[in-house]
């Protein structure tokens, strides 16, 4: 389902307003703790002490309840939230998972994010809204991201994947973080849509790349969106 980009634009600045507020409300994680609806994706994230980057992981929860209605967006802890650049992607993710689910699918509750971090990040900006999409739209489908696989690009309002810089910095990022495959923008490798990176003699990381939302979340958890 595409979405317009002023209802896009329109979608996001609500989304934002509400998850300032239940951020400010307070950070309490009250869900219940056996939801089966929890995902954790990886984020890439600039490394300020080292100047690199590195993907961070990001644990989504929906407690499926009958309210807030609409969905709501909550933080659960205030360690490594995302600030800035990052607040746009987070909610134009958010916004977009809704309407790609359709009418037929209208989530309740609260959804909980939870960022875990080695040290102090900040965002990769517009670069983590297609995983955040693919995050959304698994934990609120209730289906299992598959291990070991990562992504990076921007997310459009069409769903398709836009390009990112420091290409290179994301590549070894994701194979210090022990990713054996790392899915890229369409157009955004030397040689196209698969490639064969020699990190040393014992690991290789996989170059794919992907040009929509929907490609990434098949390859991400082995089911057709």
């Amino acid at each position: 389902m595409a979405i317009s980009r002023g209802s896009f634009s329109a979608a996001v600045k609500a989304t934002r307003i509400a998850l300032f507020v239940i951020a400010a409300i307070g950070a309490s994680t009250d869900r219940d703790a056996g939801a089966a609806h929890v995902v954790q994706i990886p984020i890439s994230a600039a490394v300020r002490a080292e100047t690199g980057s590195a993907f961070n992981v990001i644990v989504m929860s929906w407690d499926q309840q009958g309210a807030p209605n609409p969905l709501q967006l909550r933080w659960s802890n205030s360690q490594v939230p995302v600030r800035g650049a990052g607040l746009g992607p987070l909610a134009g993710a958010f916004a977009y998972a809704l309407d790609r689910l359709g009418p037929r699918h209208r989530p309740t509750g609260t959804l909980s994010i939870t960022a875990h971090s080695a040290g102090p990040t900040s965002s990769d900006g517009p670069g983590a809204g297609a995983a955040l999409a693919v995050g959304f739209l698994a934990v609120l489908k209730g289906e299992r991201l598959l291990s070991g696989i990562a992504l990076t690009g921007t997310l459009e309002p069409t769903g398709r994947i836009g390009p990112v810089p420091r290409m290179a910095d994301k590549m070894k990022a994701a194979a210090q973080g022990g990713y054996r495959l790392l899915l890229v923008p369409r157009g955004q490798l030397p040689a196209p849509r698969v490639k064969f990176i020699r990190l040393d003699t014992e690991s290789t990381l996989i170059l794919r790349e992907v040009g929509t939302v929907e490609e990434a979340y098949e390859i991400m958890t082995g089911k057709k969106l």
